[in-house]
């Protein structure tokens, strides 16, 4: 599977769901979870993943790095050091919260990752608005995701990068390619994802949230921006 297509969706020991915070996991992941021949777990970070025997593709959605990361595993003092208001806004996106790696995960078979992208202005204006992060923080959150992003493919870990802003917009298409990738039928009821959506649900696709892949930044966009929207575009190619 070296390649990222399988001919039996069974080949794949799971599928993850991963991206920052705020950048459309969540719909995404309900968006799938929806297929009869998935089961989705959100944010479950201790592998109950490779515990179920369903008879479907087991999957779980992540957001990274503060939940997941590439190669560090959650510190047994975790819980202890998250009660802390400060140490959550400002620390979190550091301490990863699961107990395994997504390095960890891949020894246990092959993976099939999905890599949620949305445009890093929105990206970051949404964690400061609504998870009340500071701006440096947030920057290095999405920062920290892209690093990941870049490092994959690995052994055990096939991505497949997906941009929200696309998935808004034509979300039909998009699932219809992620259902392609994973050698299973389209399942139109995919499409209710807005309404199954477990923390934020809605009615439709918001589509007018979409950020156009040529618009041009903001004026006076710092030079960390910068730096993300670049990084952002070549991963952005990759997507499909």
């Amino acid at each position: 599977m070296s390649g990222g297509a399988t001919e039996d969706p069974r080949a794949w020991r799971g599928l993850l769901v991963l991206g920052a915070p705020r950048s459309g996991t969540t719909l995404i992941a309900s968006a799938l979870g929806a297929h009869p021949a998935i089961a989705m777990l959100l944010e479950e970070w201790n592998g109950a993943m490779f515990r179920m025997a369903w008879g479907k593709l087991p999957a779980v959605k992540l957001v990274m790095p503060e939940q997941i990361q590439l190669a560090h595993r959650g510190h047994r003092l975790y819980n202890l050091a998250m009660r802390s208001s400060w140490v959550r806004r400002r620390l979190g996106h550091r301490l990863p919260r699961s107990r395994m790696s997504l390095r960890d995960m891949a020894t246990r078979g092959e993976l099939a990752v999905v890599c949620v992208l949305r445009d890093p202005g929105a990206n970051v204006e949404s964690l400061e608005k609504r998870h009340e992060r500071p701006p440096a923080i947030a920057r290095q959150i999405v920062a920290k995701t892209y690093d990941v992003f870049e490092a994959l493919p690995e052994p055990g870990l096939t991505p497949r990068f997906v941009s929200f802003d696309r998935f808004l917009t034509v979300p039909d298409g998009q699932l219809q390619s992620l259902c392609d990738w994973l050698r299973l039928p389209f399942y139109p009821g995919m499409l209710a994802a807005p309404s199954l959506n477990a923390y934020y649900p809605d009615t439709r696709f918001r589509s007018e949230l979409a950020v156009p892949e040529a618009a041009p930044p903001p004026p006076g966009e710092d030079r960390v921006l910068e730096e993300l929207r670049a990084r952002h575009r070549a991963l952005l190619a990759r997507a499909q």
